[in-house]
């Protein structure tokens, strides 16, 4: 077994414990964090269901959760770590179903048997599972990550289907190669 499969296995362990913690003591734990983050994320999109409280107002929203509260109550976040609930948060059950129409998309794009379909089926799906966890499409980093990941890959699938060469991968990546003078003739 490999030193990461160890770790990871290693922190899942733990994780009862940590919400047993947050439960019973309102413990600040890494879980009882998320888990609080995600009560209060709830509450917020249920004052506002349909157009959400507006961007830019999840600091301020937890701020005036936490005013008053002891332990992982009194937590101030910026960022609930969930997709679903930080677009919910700012722009209600319009904002998850635009999200999740755009991720529909791109999903029904990389649905091929191509290289680069592959590759944008990768992205697409990582993005998709990770936001459980995590709201980085928001973040600038990873946010433009997916954005030219999406792109190139999304693009390379939408020339292959023009020229008809759906089945051959590499076919756009040799003709930017070669008008690259990247290949030897």
């Amino acid at each position: 077994m490999g030193a990461d499969q160890t770790y990871l296995r290693a922190q899942l362990t733990l994780v009862p414990g940590e919400i047993e913690r947050y439960i019973n003591e309102n413990a600040s734990t890494r879980f009882g964090e998320r888990l609080e983050y995600w009560q209060k994320s709830i509450s917020f999109i249920s004052d506002a269901p349909i157009l959400g409280q507006g961007t830019g107002s999840i600091r301020e929203l937890f701020r005036q959760a936490a005013t008053g509260q002891k332990g992982a109550s009194s937590l101030l976040s910026d960022n609930p770590h969930n997709q679903t609930l930080t677009v919910a948060i700012q722009l209600g059950f319009l904002g998850i179903l635009l999200l999740y129409a755009v991720w529909i998309a791109h999903l029904r794009l990389f649905f091929g048997g191509n290289l680069p379909a592959s590759v944008g089926l990768v992205i697409v799906v990582q993005n998709m599972v990770s936001s459980l966890f995590n709201s980085h499409l928001f973040d600038f980093t990873q946010g433009w990550i997916y954005v030219f990941g999406v792109g190139v890959a999304g693009g390379t699938v939408l020339r292959c289907q023009m020229n008809g060469d759906e089945t051959q991968a590499g076919t756009v990546l040799r003709e930017v190669q070669e008008r690259n003078g990247l290949t030897s003739r």
